[in-house]
């Protein structure tokens, strides 16, 4: 979904202080339509929002029945934007229901190989690798004995 609107910078000392536009009622209750379904808790929505040439991903937050969308520093030194200006803005939240069919548009895609799992790393196959709980405590390569911590190696009398 994508929203576009204008609106005013604002300054809110919320969870952090950052500065916001809100979403005009529009575009909030097209929103609201999939919030439930695009939420990932609290009510904050994840999305990509352009302001003039820079994009960047938040999230929007829920507020007053409405919603707020946060302009990072970022962006806003990116684009000259200061505390009331008023900007043009373009929001676009992932649409569950495009989610649902991942099929290209011209058909169905040939089955993907199976890709193999990455072998998980085991210390034992390392050709230094030493278990002072396997044998009598000398280490294979060097003969010496470990005592106290598996790491502190000292020389056999």
């Amino acid at each position: 979904m994508e929203l576009r609107f204008g609106g005013e910078v604002i300054w809110w000392r919320g969870p952090a202080p950052y500065h916001f536009v809100a979403l005009p009622d529009p575009e909030a209750a097209r929103l609201r339509a999939i919030a439930s379904r695009v939420t990932y808790g609290w009510g904050c929505i994840p999305a990509t929002v352009t302001l003039g040439a820079t994009t960047f991903t938040t999230s929007i937050f829920p507020r007053d029945g409405g919603f707020m969308v946060p302009v990072k520093v970022a962006a806003r030194r990116a684009e000259g934007v200061e505390l009331g200006d008023d900007v043009d803005v373009v929001v676009v939240v992932g649409d569950p229901d495009d989610a649902l069919d991942t099929r290209p548009p011209d058909g169905p895609s040939p089955a993907a190989p199976p890709t193999a799992r990455p072998r998980r790393h085991d210390p034992a196959d390392d050709d230094d690798y030493y278990d002072p709980a396997a044998g009598d405590g000398r280490r294979p390569d060097t003969g010496q004995v470990t005592r106290g911590h598996p790491h502190t190696v000292t020389l056999r009398p």
